[in-house]
């Protein structure tokens, strides 16, 4: 070993030890631990910390800062919320003396890019928690000339009257930010045309990805550019329609979704297909209340049905509980050993692994399997308390209601071609469409691979090859089990596997998947 080895060696154990890491930090903070960092700086002196960029505290957690900002991106994808931007620049009086006339497509690119790039990401969470928290909850960094514009906008975007509307509320308060900043960008890139060089100021001073930077300019520079983007008629104009869009779109919803509801929706954005949130509208919400509406009069028509439909499918997967023993060893619960110390003495003599706990596996919540192929748009023979037919994908979608109201829903796949999971609140269930073809197999396999029991309701309009003791069959009006591969349908029939319900009554499906009173 080298001498400079050695001496290392003879430093290390003839030197007091710090074995916790937190001890060592707070050694070396108090100076008692030197380290190669000047005396002046010190170890945390050098240590940049990563700080959030917000401008106001608190904090959001990073899944509703994901949900805000895909929010903000189906927002911004949405030609539709352009339409006003560009009637009001084409109908501008500085439009006509443009050497560049942009079209729709260009403000749409020009209006994204300049969210990406010059608005710092913050902008549109530090707005949403202005709508969100009562003010005096709020703390705000000090201003700076870095942050002055970023401020500027949100003083512009404080709206006390709004705020009533939103506060507390996650979804309303997501709806008002991607408004006001929707305004903000499309107003940007009207300016870059109408005012090219208060543009390119504003887009400056943000501090966004382009990492611009605003000490070149002075505030009354910002001002100045600020004044011609935001304070002009047709930009206040803009600004108040924003607001009363969002406006609208709250009172609509609070008119046919309850809290719950709407806070769901908001904690589903980021989840895969569960988009809703995103794409909100005054014409979204119209067509999820009449879903809505639609499957609650489907339920009210029905629900005697629909009662009668679960009793036999659950009684179904309540016989089939089995008591079985299980050694003590590989046992779950060893409850059953409460009466051990009352055998005889010599009985307890035995070995241990020879004593058997009774266990009784029960039967949990349901999952429950839609057929959403095309043919499931048809009637199934009921009818709503207006008289209307009742499709059958409605009848689907109140069953899957009734379910989640009772607290025996697990979880709801849909299947055509494919199968997949869904989710299950009731904005989601009421929103299922029919379409596309039918493979049952694949729906049984996904039960048999689960683990879980399942109904399964469908119109049978499909062979199946495949058996599951977990799966329950629910056959609505003209439901063809003869499909079925004779022995496995002999197999669920036998086993009270499989029933029809026709609108009116419940029936039976013989061994050859043929319908029987």
């Amino acid at each position: 070993m080298s001498i400079l080895g050695v001496l290392f060696l003879n430093y290390y154990y003839m030197a007091k030890q710090y074995k916790n890491v937190y001890t060592i930090l707070e050694k070396v903070k108090k100076g008692e631990i030197k380290s190669y960092y000047s005396d002046r700086d010190g170890l945390f002196g050098k240590i940049n910390f990563y700080k959030k960029p917000d401008l106001i505290k608190p904090h959001m957690h990073y899944l509703d800062e994901s949900r805000i900002e895909k929010i903000m991106e189906q927002y911004l994808s949405d030609g539709k919320n352009y339409e006003d931007a560009i009637r009001r620049i084409q109908g501008s009086a500085e439009f006509n003396k443009l050497s560049k006339k942009p079209d729709g497509a260009q403000l749409i690119q020009d209006t994204k890019e300049i969210y990406k790039k010059k608005f710092p990401k913050n902008m549109v969470r530090d707005i949403f928690k202005m709508y969100y928290h009562r003010m005096e909850r709020l703390s705000f960094e000090e201003r700076t000339d870095k942050n002055y514009s970023q401020f500027k906008f949100l003083e512009k975007a404080n709206n006390p009257v709004s705020k009533i509307m939103s506060e507390g509320s996650n979804l309303k308060s997501a709806i008002f930010a991607r408004n006001i900043l929707g305004y903000y960008a499309m107003r940007l890139a009207m300016l870059k045309y109408l005012d090219p060089d208060s543009a390119d100021k504003i887009m400056k001073s943000m501090g966004g990805e382009q990492g611009d930077d605003s000490s070149e300019f002075d505030n009354a520079d910002i001002d100045s550019a600020l004044d011609s983007m935001m304070n002009s008629q047709q930009s206040k104009n803009m600004m108040e329609k924003a607001l009363e869009q969002a406006a609208d779109l709250c009172k609509e919803m609070d008119k046919h979704m309850d809290g719950d509801i709407q806070e769901k929706m908001f904690e589903q954005v980021s989840e895969s297909g569960g988009n809703e949130a995103s794409k909100l509208s005054p014409d979204y919400i119209k067509t999820v209340a009449r879903q809505l509406n639609k499957v609650k009069m489907t339920m009210g028509s029905v629900k005697e049905k629909i009662k009668k439909l679960l009793d036999k499918s659950v009684s179904y997967f309540s016989a089939k509980d089995k008591t079985h023993f299980e050694d003590i060893l590989n046992a779950d619960d060893i409850a059953g050993l409460q009466d051990y110390e009352l055998l005889h003495p010599k009985l307890r003599k035995i070995m241990i692994e020879d004593i058997l706990i009774k266990e009784v596996k029960k039967m949990g919540k349901i999952d429950i399997y839609i057929d959403v192929s095309g043919s499931m748009s048809s009637g199934c023979g009921a009818r709503a308390a207006d008289g209307s037919n009742v499709s059958k994908i409605d009848f689907s979608k109140s069953f899957a209601l009734k379910l989640e109201e009772m607290g025996m829903l697990n979880d709801v796949y849909l299947f055509n071609n494919s199968v997949k999971k869904y989710r299950k609140d009731p904005v989601s269930i009421s929103m299922i469409d029919a379409n596309g073809g039918t493979t049952i197999n694949n729906a049984v396999r996904t039960i048999e691979r689960n683990g879980v029991n399942a109904l399964v309701i469908t119109d049978a309009e499909d062979s199946c090859s495949e058996y599951s003791d977990k799966a329950f069959f629910i056959g609505v009006e003209g439901a063809r089990f003869s499909h079925f591969s004779p022995s496995v349908i002999k197999k669920y029939s036998e086993s009270g596997q499989v029933i029809i319900f026709d609108g009116s009554s419940i029936r039976k499906v013989d061994r050859d998947g043929n319908e029987i009173s």
